[in-house]
């Protein structure tokens, strides 16, 4: 799954264009490296996320099969740590 798809599923960014912009910005590090929107996602990867108003780390448990994932199901997809707020 692409991960900018991804976000925007996790409910992270509201939609999939703001996580591209974010990728495309370099605000979006996949092990420690700046990625396409269009980079694959694989389970057990770890993310860096900076955004305006904090900063996370996300840890990819699982990489859904469906298009959509329901808002109480996340969690069994991810784990998120916010590690600054602004």
């Amino acid at each position: 799954m692409r991960i900018d798809l991804y976000l925007k599923l996790m409910g992270i960014t509201k939609t999939r264009m703001a996580a591209k912009r974010f990728c495309d910005s370099g605000k979006v590090l996949v092990s420690g490296k700046a990625v396409k929107p269009s980079h694959e996602i694989l389970a057990d990867d770890s993310l860096d996320l900076f955004l305006p108003q904090k900063e996370m780390k996300l840890k990819v448990v699982e990489v859904p099969s469906s298009k959509s994932v329901a808002k109480q199901d996340r969690p069994q997809f991810m784990v998120l740590e916010v590690t600054k707020e602004f």
